[in-house]
């Protein structure tokens, strides 16, 4: 393990750079060992092969050996050598990612997963966004309430309390975030699981409103990790690296997300894999954290595509077959299906791929529990028929999206969960009953052995 406080050291006087500069740098590259490893994405594939796993995770080692990392406060690289991140690397190897949240009857496992492993990923869902004081209780409450879902992934982003906005970086924050915290208890404690994981810290985001979170008491090890992610494209800042500090003084597992931009600075799916692999290595350097997530999206924001899919599969075997980090993603329809039968159909492609692609969680999933129910199922079919099997029938399904996006239109972005979901009844608005019917219809119809 690299001593985090040489990073002091590094952050200071590491080469100069501007921030265009940098990223240059990176894209180029990225570019040149996707060519060196001959990484390809063939047209219309989402499962990446373990032979593609080794090549992305061999580029993602050069990449950061060669670039670093960009520290935004002080303009400078954080250079490393290749010994240094094979080092961190093997540590991981030889201690496979393995996390236990919550307490007693509300503990929850996350677990590092090969390809073919038996053990189903654990599924811990939530709701992000901007959630409004009113609807925050029950809509925390509809997802905490559903015994299929272990825990919480993200649970919050309450868009003000009474008048107050929250800011980063001055008092609102921390007030509002005290207030959500105070809310999150009460709704654990009403639905009696008062030791479940709550997974990300949503409305605070700086070092001081996280510390005063934890301090209160409402978060802790047991049921919560603290965001300490790289800024695409490996970028950070003395907030990462002070929170990494402050997750190892407390025993805190930090919240390790890679999520590269396809048509950025990655130009395509093989970019965005290698430039995902090179996050990851990036956030292992001063986290080490045992879990990290992927999440890739398109320039114009849309994702759950052939290429997306298939660049989360990539970065998933290459730390499946070199890393053992407990790999996991959200399973999320694209915006413009969020919450219909489509999106639905999407998110079942995702939750087969990357269950066959070695992943350990899904910590994001649609738009209600109901949604989460559906890929909870998917998941655990895959797990039981095996890579080949769950492979085919992503694909069978995908060709099935593809002739409906012909004929069906996009409906308007859901603005909050009300859209979709009877807070006050706790079921689903009839129009949305009627896409999850047609959904588990539709996935029954190809071959999905859906309950």
């Amino acid at each position: 393990m690299i001593p985090l406080i040489s990073f002091q050291d590094r952050s200071l006087n590491g080469p100069v750079m501007k921030p265009d500069e940098f990223d240059l740098a990176f894209s180029m590259k990225v570019r040149e060992v996707v060519a060196k490893y001959d990484i390809k994405h063939p047209p219309k594939e989402m499962l990446a092969d373990e032979a593609t796993g080794n090549a992305v995770f061999k580029a993602g080692v050069e990449v950061l050996a060669d670039v670093g990392l960009y520290h935004l406060n002080t303009q400078r690289v954080v250079k490393f050598t290749k010994e240094e991140i094979l080092d961190f690397v093997r540590e991981r190897v030889d201690n496979p990612g393995d996390v236990v949240f919550g307490k007693g009857d509300d503990e929850m496992r996350i677990t590092y997963r090969t390809a073919d492993s038996s053990d189903v990923p654990t599924i811990y869902s939530g709701i992000g966004g901007a959630i409004t004081e009113e609807e925050f209780v029950p809509l925390l409450t509809a997802f905490a309430r559903e015994r299929n879902i272990a825990g919480l992934g993200i649970s919050g982003g309450i868009s003000k309390v009474g008048d107050i906005v929250p800011k980063a970086g001055t008092l609102s924050e921390i007030h509002c975030g005290l207030w959500e915290q105070k809310q999150l208890q009460k709704v654990l404690e009403d639905v009696g699981r008062p030791d479940m994981n709550l997974g990300l810290l949503c409305t605070v985001s700086t070092v001081g409103a996280t510390m005063q979170c934890i301090d209160r008491g409402f978060r802790g090890p047991h049921n919560t990790q603290i965001g300490v992610h790289i800024i695409p494209e490996q970028k950070i800042d003395w907030d990462r690296l002070l929170l990494a500090h402050f997750c190892k003084d407390r025993g805190i597992i930090p919240w390790q997300s890679a999520m590269s931009l396809i048509g950025g600075l990655c130009r395509n799916a093989e970019d965005a894999a290698v430039g995902m692999m090179a996050n990851v290595l990036g956030q292992m350097s001063y986290a080490n954290g045992p879990t990290c997530s992927l999440f890739p999206t398109h320039l114009d924001g849309t994702w759950s595509t052939y290429d997306s899919i298939w660049a989360v599969s990539a970065a998933m075997r290459a730390s499946e077959r070199n890393i053992c980090l407990a790999i996991g993603s959200g399973t999320c329809a694209s915006y413009q299906w969020t919450g219909t039968f489509l999106g639905m159909l999407q998110q079942a492609v995702q939750a087969l791929v990357y269950t066959a692609s070695g992943f350990s969680y899904t910590w994001l999933g649609g738009a209600s529990p109901f949604e989460v129910l559906i890929i909870k199922e998917m998941i655990e079919a895959a797990t039981e028929m095996g890579p080949a099997k769950a492979k085919a029938m992503a694909n069978t399904i995908m060709n099935r999206i593809d002739e409906l996006a012909k004929q069906e239109e996009p409906r308007p972005a859901i603005a909050t969960f009300t859209d979709v979901y009877d807070l006050k009844a706790f079921k689903p608005l009839p129009y949305y009953q009627a896409y999850l019917d047609r959904a588990r219809e539709e996935l029954k119809s190809l071959g999905a052995p859906l309950k």
